[in-house]
């Protein structure tokens, strides 16, 4: 089953990544504009983000177009898609629960950085992985845990103002995991 809502949540992972290079075309800051087109481009050729790159554009989610009361409606709801939210609700309540989800995520994270991977059971780490993004079914324990230390590395990183990255974050670094390792 996981398989199954994996291919259904990866269905939007591109339309994520759409979304983040159309709203780098509109961003003021000619520097960090580039840095985030070539950051969506890197993902769409294959490759897997480092997380220096994303926290080098990570003031970009806090402001418009990226904050996430700013997002563009369709970006939203792949961004929920991602998540398994439902899509049916006003525009307000989309980017609330959406907020609401990954600032929880953002305080598991927390959590599980003072706790310590090295705690936690396979199965659950496997858990933890898949509910960022990554499908983990085929992966070893040791690559979960190294792309779990990855993503507590930037979410740990992050204000409650840069929720959409976060967001964002769990396709970036989850759409070419395995491909990048192969």
């Amino acid at each position: 089953f996981l398989d199954t809502y994996d291919s259904i949540r990866r269905e939007w992972y591109p339309e994520v990544v759409e979304s983040l290079a159309l709203a780098a075309r509109s961003l003021p800051e000619q520097q960090l504009q580039k840095c985030l087109q070539e950051l969506c481009a890197q993902v769409q050729g294959g490759s897997q983000p480092r997380v220096a790159e994303l926290c080098a554009v990570r003031t970009l989610f806090s402001a418009s177009p990226l904050a996430l009361n700013k997002l563009q409606v369709s970006h939203v709801k792949a961004l929920s898609q991602v998540l398994f939210l439902t899509t049916h609700l006003p525009t307000f309540f989309l980017r609330h629960r959406l907020r609401s989800h990954v600032l929880e995520i953002r305080q598991l994270d927390r959590a599980l950085l003072r706790l310590g991977l090295a705690q936690l059971s396979e199965e659950e780490l496997r858990a933890a992985c898949y509910l960022r993004g990554l499908n983990s079914t085929h992966l070893g324990v040791s690559e979960c845990r190294a792309w779990l230390e990855q993503w507590l590395g930037l979410s740990c990183k992050l204000q409650a103002s840069e929720a959409s990255l976060l967001a964002n974050s769990m396709v970036l670094l989850s759409l070419n995991y395995t491909r990048a390792k192969e």
